[in-house]
């Protein structure tokens, strides 16, 4: 059984919510090695993703914090 056979039987004894992160894995995988035009080609790859960049569009300024509390050497 070859590599690629082995993880294609395994997959389908996965739940649903453990193959969601193996495709953000794999499209990960895919911008790492250059499969993707683009970042934009690869963040809408990731399942959800285009949702969750328009919906932090949405939040006020306000709301969020301040880059120097996610990035401390900012």
């Amino acid at each position: 059984m070859t590599n690629r056979e082995y993880v294609s039987a395994q997959l389908n004894e996965l739940p649903e919510s453990v193959i969601e992160k193996i495709i953000e894995f794999i499209a990960f995988q895919k911008y790492t090695i250059g499969l993707y035009e683009n970042d934009t080609d690869y963040l809408t790859s990731v399942p959800g993703m285009a949702d969750k960049i328009k919906e932090g569009l949405k939040t006020p300024l306000s709301e969020c914090s301040p880059l120097s509390e996610v990035w401390a050497d900012v």
